[in-house]
């Protein structure tokens, strides 16, 4: 039998964008068991469009606040029906047959998780990375290319928030999607992808499921890869890190020399700029700007790099005691049954 599908798409304050994904989902050649938005914005724009324009499309809220991505792609998950659970970006839009493709490969029961391709309007981007796709690497780092063309489907590490699914017994399996990546919400889509892989499942890039992302500017503030993005994204990676491998696996420590070397292209950067190197009619004033922003953004990295270690140490205490709870619970419940 055919595996069902239901989609969710998680939004704060892009109400725009998402009449644009919702109308493209509406499209679909195959369209899944049901829609769901589930929207943490501060005002009610979106909801009257979800409301107003796609009745069929069920809404729920997250009133968490900004940087819970995670936690609403969980409010989805625990509210839907569908054998797979298929997410996508609120600023991207799917191509009509992207739910069949992205559905094609769970006919291997192995298969727990299938992302597709995220196209940004870059030139050259479908070559780019080809051979390097959705990968954890040996420092703990990870790729992404996930716009790159590999021509077949592949196995891969971790799939791309903005156009990724999971078959729903597999997440059940791992006791559901994980929050505590705040921030840019960096790392949250690669924890649950990795958390399965390491179960055993089998990860997917299907390069035929396409969806086309817009980019829209971040509701909460900041730009990508400023100084905010770049503070949590080594903050949130260590954290997953952790969370995923323990503070005993090597991978840890790879990350962190590698996080740690990384910062010497910064400093050849403001070297540079000082030295006027990469910047034509260079004036006095901006070679020490110059060289400063440079020296800021590597501060920015280490100081995520710091606050990583203690969040991490928070964020196994909070999963402790999900878990205890979680064995509470059962005993209970299965008393009730009998």
């Amino acid at each position: 039998m055919k595996a069902t599908a239901s989609v969710v798409v998680v939004t704060y304050r892009r109400p725009e964008h998402l009449r644009t994904c919702l109308t493209h989902l509406a499209a679909l050649h195959t369209a899944p068991e049901q829609i769901t938005v589930v929207d943490g914005s501060p005002d009610e724009r979106t909801a009257q469009i979800v409301r107003g324009e796609f009745p069929r499309v069920a809404y729920l809220r997250n009133e968490l606040g900004p940087g819970t991505t995670a936690e609403s792609r969980q409010i989805g998950f625990a509210a839907t029906i569908g054998d797979v659970i298929a997410y996508v970006d609120d600023d991207a839009f799917v191509e009509p047959d992207w739910l069949d493709e992205l559905l094609r490969p769970y006919d291997d029961p192995d298969v727990v998780g299938v992302g597709g391709r995220t196209l940004n309007g870059l030139e050259g981007e479908e070559s780019k990375g080809v051979g390097h796709i959705g990968l954890l690497m040996p420092d703990g780092t990870l790729t992404g290319n996930f716009a790159a063309d590999s021509g077949q489907v592949i196995k891969v590490d971790h799939l791309l928030g903005a156009n990724m699914s999971f078959r729903r017994s597999a997440i059940e399996a791992v006791d559901g999607i994980r929050g505590n990546y705040p921030g840019t919400c960096m790392c949250e889509e690669s924890d649950i992808s990795l958390r399965l892989g390491r179960a055993g499942g089998r990860l997917v890039f299907a390069p035929r499921a396409v969806v086309h992302h817009l980019g829209a500017p971040y509701g909460i503030g900041g730009k990508r890869f400023d100084r905010r993005w770049l503070y949590y994204s080594r903050r949130n990676h260590v954290v997953m890190l952790v969370r995923i491998y323990g503070w005993r696996d090597p991978i840890l420590g790879r990350y962190l020399a590698t996080a740690l070397r990384s910062q010497g292209e910064y400093m050849r950067l403001a070297g540079n700029r000082l030295r006027g190197r990469d910047v034509e009619g260079a004036t006095p004033w901006r070679a020490p700007v110059g060289a400063a922003a440079a020296l800021t953004r590597s501060a920015a990295e280490l100081c995520g790099v710091l606050a990583g270690l203690p969040s991490a140490v928070k964020a196994l205490r909070t999963d402790r005691r999900a878990d205890r709870s979680r064995q509470g619970i059962q005993p209970a419940l299965t008393t009730a049954r009998t």
